[in-house]
């Protein structure tokens, strides 16, 4: 994955000149692979995180992969509550919120804000930040919704399932209380599906955040990322370009770690 970043990005650099010499994407790559690992580059970099306002980035998709997944915990374990009849007309409005467009919300959003402080003089939030004051709510409650609304339709079908299924009914039976096979049963029973998507997620969180970054002049990962696009070549943009995609890209490496060792622990505890 390393090598093949870096490669992708020196060739999108050096296409235009490459009919000059048929080695310039070689020269390039490894001139590249050599400044890549040190300690100016580092440096470099952190100093162009904390200028860009980097940190924002991640601690958005963060706190917006912890709403969601606990909203996805509370919705399953009162699933059983919800009627069949509730949870189609559920599904069906979900579907019609996920085909509103983001910039639509977003300025509805604007315009509804705008028009409270109108009429009240009272500023419910802040739809337009800076780097060093960015914008919180809106930002989240965005990158949050959509992301939402998808695992819920993905994932209600297999929490029926995990509810309907021959062995959650016999240990009822048995006597065992709802909270206890909710954690030993229901949640083993669902994590394969969700550490398939979880990562995916996590992709469609970044999409929606280079929109945001934009749109509400927070500053961050994916703005830098954009910026790059304006730097002088003697300034090596290619560079840059790599460092960001591999501060983007280390959550999702992280997440899909984490996400097979907590597998390998609910398979030896079902197997228990």
């Amino acid at each position: 994955m390393l090598l093949g970043i870096i490669l992708l990005v020196c060739l999108s650099y050096s296409l235009p000149l490459s009919m000059r010499g048929n080695d310039l994407l070689w020269n390039t790559s490894i001139e590249t692979m050599e400044q890549l690992f040190t300690y100016a580059n580092f440096l470099d970099l952190s100093t162009t995180y904390q200028q860009i306002n980097g940190s924002y980035t991640f601690e958005i998709i963060g706190m917006s992969l912890s709403i969601t997944l606990f909203l996805l915990v509370f919705y399953t374990y009162f699933f059983p509550k919800f009627k069949n009849r509730t949870i189609k007309k559920m599904i069906d409005y979900l579907e019609d919120s996920e085909s509103l467009p983001v910039v639509g919300v977003v300025l509805s959003i604007h315009w509804f804000s705008v028009m409270i402080y109108k009429a009240t003089s009272i500023y419910l939030f802040k739809t337009v930040g800076t780097p060093r004051e960015p914008a919180v709510v809106v930002p989240l409650f965005i990158v949050s919704i959509y992301p939402l609304i998808f695992l819920i339709k993905y994932m209600t079908p297999y929490i029926k399932d995990s509810y309907q299924s021959n062995y959650f009914i016999f240990a009822q039976s048995l006597g065992y209380s709802k909270f206890k096979l909710f954690f030993s049963y229901v949640i083993p029973n669902l994590f394969p599906f969700l550490e398939r998507i979880i990562k995916f997620i996590y992709l469609e969180m970044i999409t929606v955040m280079l929109f945001i970054e934009i749109q509400f002049n927070t500053g961050g990962l994916l703005t830098g990322l954009r910026n790059t696009q304006i730097m002088p070549a003697e300034f090596k943009p290619q560079l840059m370009v790599i460092n960001f995609l591999f501060l983007l890209l280390l959550p999702y490496l992280i997440m899909s770690i984490l996400f097979k060792l907590i597998h390998v622990f609910v398979v030896s505890k079902i197997s228990k």
